[in-house]
């Protein structure tokens, strides 16, 4: 198992300290997350030759350390675009999701990997947005109670590109409350956020429409605020902190038993990209080698 213990003062620190919550509920309530992006070269049996990390001078050690443990022994699944076996080493690209939990002893935290995403940046693209995607409205609520998350939408498209169906997977809250009140503005960022993204169109390639099942793609949509403004903050190598919300299965979905459809790399996912639930590279087993 590849994970690092931290005391818990690191991450009061670097993440916590925004908070004006009592020491204990912060204990019990709040994870952190950090998103790493990367490269690996992936040989064809999938096994992982060699990789990097984007901006690695920023990263924490302990981030670092985690990934030093556990990419090298990593295996991948990975197929061509016409769905034939690799032949030759190729370079993907990667997003890590790392987190920081308590682990109840001592008020220590545990860093591991919790979620991965790959893509080929030369295969064609499957699905892609017609136009950029509207951002959904700020709720005025939402902002004065200075709320902040992120929105995991899954859509199924009609073989045109419109929205059929929409469903939020998961809302993480970067802000600590009370459950009711979580549970309230989970409900209310999801609620702008699948009324706006039913309005959004595709581009859908005639591979994917000529495979069968439903056609879904992911898209992450983010909350947060800088000062009293909605605008997006990103701080890469930071760690932040996040109360994870419950995950909602997709209700249109079979969940196979090789995994398909699970939320198994949803917090690896970066806001406002689209991933396709097709997607042909996969990690194979978990991502901390246990």
């Amino acid at each position: 198992m590849a994970y690092r213990i931290l005391p818990i003062a690191l991450l009061w620190v670097c993440a916590f300290a925004c908070f004006a919550a009592r020491y204990d509920t912060v204990r019990k309530q709040v994870e952190a997350s950090m998103q790493v992006s990367g490269e690996i070269v992936v040989a064809p049996d999938g096994s992982v030759k060699s990789y990097t990390l984007d901006r690695a001078e920023v990263l924490a050690p302990e981030a670092r350390a985690v990934l030093e443990n556990s990419v090298p022994d990593w295996e991948l699944q990975v197929k061509r675009a016409d769905g034939r076996p690799l032949q030759s080493p190729v370079a993907v690209k990667m997003s890590v999701q790392l987190v920081a939990r308590p682990t109840g002893v001592d008020d220590q935290l545990r860093v591991m990997i919790e979620a991965t995403v790959f893509w080929d940046p030369k295969a064609p693209v499957q699905v892609q947005h017609k136009q950029e995607l509207t951002p959904p409205t700020y709720p005025e609520l939402a902002v004065h109670a200075g709320v902040s998350g992120i929105v995991y939408v899954v859509l199924r498209l009609n073989p045109d590109g419109t929205v059929a169906e929409t469903h939020a997977e998961r809302v993480d809250m970067t802000v600590l409350a009370d459950e009711r009140s979580l549970r309230r503005f989970r409900e209310m960022l999801a609620k702008t956020t699948l009324r706006t993204a039913k309005k959004w169109t595709f581009s859908i390639s005639p591979e994917q429409l000529a495979r069968p099942g439903p056609i879904g793609v992911r898209v992450p949509v983010a909350f947060a605020l800088t000062g009293r403004d909605p605008t997006p903050k990103t701080e890469y190598g930071q760690w932040q902190a996040y109360v994870p919300g419950p995950y909602a299965p997709i209700p249109w979905l079979d969940h196979m038993a090789d995994g398909d459809g699970i939320d198994s790399g949803i917090g690896a996912m970066v806001p406002g990209q689209v991933y396709s639930m097709d997607a042909p590279i996969k990690l194979r087993g978990s991502p901390a080698g246990t």
